[in-house]
Parts: C-alpha cells; sequence; structure tokens
C-alpha cells in the first residue's frame, strides 16, 4: 500500500526542509503523487471486516488530505 513512498520518504520526512528549498518543486511534486497513489492502492484493499473497512476508508481520506496539504503548502511557499 504504502510502496509509493520509497522514492521521496526522506523529503517527506523532512517536509518543512524540503518546503524550504526554492529547487524542490518536482520533489514536492513526487510526495503528493506518492499520496494519491498509495491513496488509489488504499481503495483498491479490502478489509475483512467492518472495523478494517472503515479503518481503510479513513487511511484513504487521509492520504487525500495529506496531498491537498502539501499541495497548498507548496503553493504558499511558491507565492513568497
Amino acid at each position: 500500500m504504502y510502496e509509493p513512498f520509497e522514492s521521496c520518504a526522506t523529503d517527506f520526512r523532512n517536509l518543512k526542509g524540503t518546503l524550504a528549498d526554492p529547487a524542490a518543486s518536482r520533489r514536492l511534486t513526487a510526495i503528493r503523487e506518492a499520496l494519491e497513489a498509495s491513496a488509489k492502492n488504499i481503495s483498491a484493499a479490502t478489509g475483512a471486516t467492518e472495523i478494517d473497512r472503515d479503518n481503510l476508508a479513513k487511511l484513504y481520506r487521509g492520504m487525500l488530505a495529506a496531498s491537498r496539504i502539501v499541495s497548498h503548502l507548496q503553493d504558499r511557499q511558491a507565492a513568497q
């Protein structure tokens, strides 16, 4: 489910530093794409129980929200 993060894990762990780097546009786009790809992987997963399905839905929504947050922060940083 989280394989898309392997290529951008360092940048994601240091999001504040990545956002501060004026040359990080491609890396931030990669983070957003990894979040969206993980959301897609989560949506394709099936939970065995109602609790599992509920947790997967929460993860899905969280990944999409995180992608929007990174996008917003990237736009804000570019505007400064």
